[in-house]
């Protein structure tokens, strides 16, 4: 195979060259329809792409293979290896900056590290810093699995979760299994596997490495068994020795409120938060132990601020509902003394919302007299988010706008933020997506890098089929946050809307992996595989989802569509009569699901060859959606199966007047033209498609026949 010949350019060694033609061949050899082209088109860009890192360093081979026998050195050698120096060192010699060599250089870094990843994370940061691994991350998943270098990114991104500087360090010590073995402890002691964690502590111990973190692992053991004498002995010690240590203070502070000694339990969680301002887990103990000393609106305002981190979280929504609760008989009673206090009011009228008792909170609201701005934009807030959350969204659109006229927004870009995002919100329910989307471009510019707003827009981007956009803004949300799953959602509907079936599989799955509750996926994924033929792959997905307890009718209606094409129609149609025995109102997006299910029933009819009850049921379906182009398809198949050609004429131009697949109508029009002896007509027809499409299959092949035929009558 000539490398150069397959890629269509001159021997290079310019990497941008031979990726920017691989991409360009990519699109004319598809690896479905093509596999053993893209096989060799595949290898040709791999050897290229060798040839332009190895050439002309042969001469380099052995200084590189120095270089990396001494990262190895410094890796076996437990305490080189977590002095951030001796890597400093290593990273400024020749073999790692020169441009011939770098790219090399840190290739074989990885290739090493990769099972060998127990270095401090500011170790990571630099090797980053010096090349550049977050910012090459796409070109390097190419070359590595792509969940190694998410590892390194988020050791890149985070802080060291056991600190490799407590370690007694003696270098011929196995510290490895030793780190190995303390994470698997961990994750049994969360699982609550006491036995085992007994087993590990036995283990590690025998290894004669200390850490103080095997302490803080005992100290949870004893905790586990009820020991917490033992506890509190091993805690004091550890914090008279590390008294600045995150984890050693955080345990410690657990162990008070096991005790309920809340008040040195809340200087405790206060300490971990001054060594860790963003600790996720110590903002959750220290509002526990506020809610419990009696601070009901402190620990309520750091309960909110962590839902805003992990709205999924439901204890910390249990948590503010139940101090709302407490607020509410507190403010019932102040009001019986102080009628007349507006702020009073005001505060049980949030409690009441955030307790979803928005009838009372309106009717609260409504009753009170403003005495100033302040309180008509507050008294506009609750009214607007009450309605807004009720579904009653027209009403919550004029309180938002008040609301916007009211605000001091220019001063308060976060307010500003908040009622921005509630219209875009509303106008989203309202179906209005183009206003809307005016709303999220306008969050966005205020707040660019929130994964929130961006998920918000792409959503919107996609009820207006704007795909492409989609997609780009998707990338940059995956920027912003790796792990996000509605965001891979939004790509993969994106994707599958764009004809990048293999792409958009992929992004389903990425979804599926952070969070498999969510139902878009499985759904794009079943379309895919349905798209393909691969109907009981379909089964299996849909097997899948109902292992989460995850109730979609879409879900529904593909596993029915694929039992279907597999001529299980018995179980499908059972499916689909439970399925519409269940959907009582009568809205938009019900009507969808009922036209989907009629169309499906028509379809099993159908392949029973019982054309007239086919056309019943799918009559039924467009009686549900009238713009449901593919009912218009299936009936104008029923139609020519019965020879109802004019019938099937008038839905093809149906189909052509609402931008549907016009070529294959126009094809389908002149088959029927043909069938029914008008073949001048015929030929306008499918020249028509030959407009639209040079390529189209036997379009070309069908005008010659109807030539020869009208030839042959002259």
């Amino acid at each position: 195979m000539d490398t150069w010949m397959v890629l269509g350019i001159d021997k290079t060694k310019d990497k941008s060259l031979i990726k920017d033609r691989y991409f360009d061949l990519l699109t004319k050899v598809n690896p479905e329809d093509n596999p053993e082209g893209f096989k060799i088109l595949r290898a040709a860009y791999e050897k290229a792409l060798e040839y332009a890192k190895n050439e002309n360093i042969d001469e380099d081979n052995s200084d590189l293979e120095k270089w990396i026998e001494k990262v190895k050195t410094i890796y076996k050698s437990f305490s080189l290896r977590i002095d951030i120096n001796e890597w400093n060192k290593l990273l400024n010699e020749d073999i790692s900056f020169s441009l011939e060599t770098k790219d090399v250089a840190c290739e074989k870094l990885l290739q090493y590290l990769i099972n060998n990843i127990n270095i401090p994370c500011e170790v990571w940061r630099l090797i980053d810093s010096h090349f550049e691994i977050n910012e090459r991350k796409k070109e390097l998943y190419e070359q590595f699995p792509k969940e190694y270098i998410d590892f390194i990114i988020d050791r890149i991104e985070n802080n060291d979760i056991i600190n490799y500087y407590l370690f007694k360090v003696e270098d011929n010590k196995d510290y490895d299994s030793w780190i190995n073995l303390y994470f698997n402890t961990i994750q049994e002691l969360n699982n609550n596997n006491i036995e085992v964690v007994k087993t590990y502590l036995e283990q590690l111990q025998s290894f004669n490495i200390y850490h103080p973190y095997f302490d803080l692992l005992q100290c949870r053991y004893h905790m586990a068994l009820g020991d917490y004498t033992i506890s509190k002995n091993i805690i004091s010690n550890l914090l008279k020795n590390y008294p600045n240590d995150m984890a050693i203070n955080y345990y410690a502070a657990e162990l008070k409120w096991v005790e309920k000694n809340y008040k040195h339990a809340k200087e405790l969680y206060e300490h971990c938060l001054d060594i860790s301002p963003n600790n996720f887990n110590a903002k959750v103990g220290l509002a526990d132990v506020l809610l419990e000393l009696g601070e009901l609106e402190k620990s309520k305002n750091i309960f909110i601020d962590l839902i805003n981190i992990d709205p999924y979280y439901d204890y910390l929504r249990e948590r503010v509902s139940y101090i709302n609760s407490l607020l509410i008989a507190k403010l019932d009673n102040q009001l019986k003394t102080n009628p007349d206090n507006n702020k009073l009011k005001f505060k049980l009228a949030w409690c009441y919302y955030e307790n979803f008792n928005y009838e009372k909170a309106i009717n609260l609201v409504l009753k009170i007299k403003c005495n100033d701005k302040s309180e008509i934009i507050q008294k506009y807030d609750i009214l607007g988010n009450s309605y807004f959350d009720m579904g009653s969204y027209d009403t919550a659109l004029k309180y938002f706008h008040e609301l916007l006229k009211n605000k001091k927004t220019k001063n308060n870009e976060i307010e500003l933020i908040s009622i921005y995002n509630k219209l875009g919100r509303i106008y989203s329910k309202l179906k209005r997506y183009d206003e809307a989307l005016k709303f999220f471009d306008k969050v966005l510019n205020l707040m660019p890098n929130n994964i929130y707003y961006i998920n918000c827009k792409c959503n919107t981007l996609i009820k207006l089929g704007k795909y492409e956009e989609c997609l780009e803004l998707s990338d940059i949300g995956i920027e912003v946050d790796k792990n996000d799953s509605l965001i891979y959602s939004f790509r993969a509907e994106s994707l599958y809307n764009l004809g990048y079936l293999k792409e958009a599989l992929d992004s389903a799955n990425r979804c599926i992996n952070l969070c498999p509750y969510i139902s878009a996926p499985y759904i794009i994924k079943m379309k895919i595989l349905l798209d393909n033929q691969e109907n009981e792959e379909v089964l299996m997905v849909s097997n899948e989802a109902n292992k989460y307890k995850i109730n979609d009718s879409e879900i529904v209606l593909c596993k029915c569509e694929a039992l279907i094409k597999l001529n299980r129609g018995e179980e499908a149609e059972d499916l689909i009569k439970n399925l519409l025995i269940n959907i009582n109102d009568s809205n938009e997006e019900n009507n969808e699901i009922k036209c989907k299910a009629f169309y499906l029933l028509s379809l099993n009819e159908l392949n029973k060859d019982n054309f007239n009850f086919a056309l019943e049921l799918i009559n039924e379906a467009i009686s549900f959606n009238y713009k449901d182009l593919d009912s218009y398809y299936l009936r104008a198949y029923i139609y020519r199966c019965i020879f109802e050609y004019n019938l099937a004429l008038n839905d093809y131009n149906f189909i052509i007047n609402n931008n549907g697949n016009i070529a294959f109508s126009y094809y389908q029009c002149a088959l029927i033209f043909k069938e029914i002896g008008k073949y001048r007509i015929a030929i306008s027809y499918f020249n028509k498609v030959l407009e639209i499409d040079p390529d189209y299959p036997n379009a070309k092949e069908e005008i010659f026949k109807l030539q020869q035929k009208l030839n042959s009558y002259l």
